[in-house]
């Protein structure tokens, strides 16, 4: 998997997009990954923080990042992010969920 994309010209990486959601005190964890097909397309995986957890807020924080980078992106909130037993993120099992999903 690229560790970047490239929208509008300019290049970035997932981590960015990961860095601004994580900025919000709403997400405990996040990882994005792209879109299967469709260029320009990400997806968000984020562990919620209890307590403090705003969708409809986050949604359109991450939805107005995108529209300034050139992107589409959608978002599944989850209970955990698969991981392996030393901690390391499973990114190809998010990218095999996200090949599923339905547009």
């Amino acid at each position: 998997m690229s560790e970047s994309y490239c929208a509008c010209g300019v290049n970035y990486t997932y981590r960015e997009l990961e860095d601004f959601l994580l900025n919000s005190p709403e997400v405990l964890e996040v990882a994005v990954v792209p879109g299967p097909e469709v260029c320009g397309e990400v997806y968000a995986f984020i562990v919620p923080r209890e307590g403090v957890f705003n969708p409809v807020r986050l949604e359109m924080a991450f939805q107005s990042k995108l529209k300034s980078c050139g992107l589409k992106g959608f978002i599944e909130y989850r209970d955990s992010l698969p991981k392996s037993g030393t901690g390391k993120l499973y990114r190809r099992e998010l990218m095999q969920k996200a090949a599923c999903w339905q547009r």
